[in-house]
């Protein structure tokens, strides 16, 4: 393996790692455009990004475990907190798996775990296996698609058109929070 490309794959793991504990953008981010580069490799990147989240899945959960609530108050109110509190103590594992699958601020999660005493290895079994099998639905995806795309002329287009669409709802949801109450 060269340099470059031994760098650009410890870069994925730490942005998975980053993204697992921190309100970045979705991994897709940088799992698209990787998978439409090397669509045949689609199995390596779900696992570096599965690697990358569990690393900072625990990061997460001990974070959360050391301050309680203090780390959650940074990016939910006392309203959000009482009621994913009730969805991790009711549903548990269930709601990581669910949580690491969908793209509802998956972030979120490893904290909650921490926060609610979960136990760490489920935690970890559940949030690793989870976000494993959505990469590999995104990545084996792409791959089906390129036996019947030219991705060397539209794949470049769609993914800074992904890239785009992802920083601008991340600002959106980052800056521009619309109260619905």
């Amino acid at each position: 393996m060269e340099l470059l490309q031994l760098m650009r794959e410890i870069g994925f793991m730490l942005y998975a790692a980053l993204k697992a504990f921190l309100p970045l953008p979705s991994l897709e981010v940088l799992l698209i455009p990787l998978c439409v580069n090397e669509p045949h490799a689609y199995l390596r990147f779900a696992l570096e990004g599965s690697v990358g989240t569990c690393i900072g899945g625990a990061i997460g959960y001990l974070l959360a475990k050391k301050s309680r609530k203090g780390v959650l108050l940074h990016f939910l109110d006392e309203q959000q907190i009482n009621h994913w509190e009730q969805m991790m103590k009711k549903y548990g594992i269930i709601t990581v798996f669910i949580g690491g699958i969908t793209p509802i601020p998956d972030f979120i999660l490893p904290y909650l775990a921490g926060f609610t005493n979960m136990n760490f290895w489920l935690f970890s079994f559940s949030d690793c296996s989870s976000r494993f099998i959505r990469s590999w639905f995104i990545g084996y995806s792409i791959e089906q698609a390129a036996h019947v795309i030219d991705f060397q002329t539209y794949g470049n287009l769609l993914c800074v058109f992904i890239l785009l669409w992802s920083i601008i709802y991340w600002i959106k949801g980052r800056y521009f929070i619309v109260d619905n109450r």
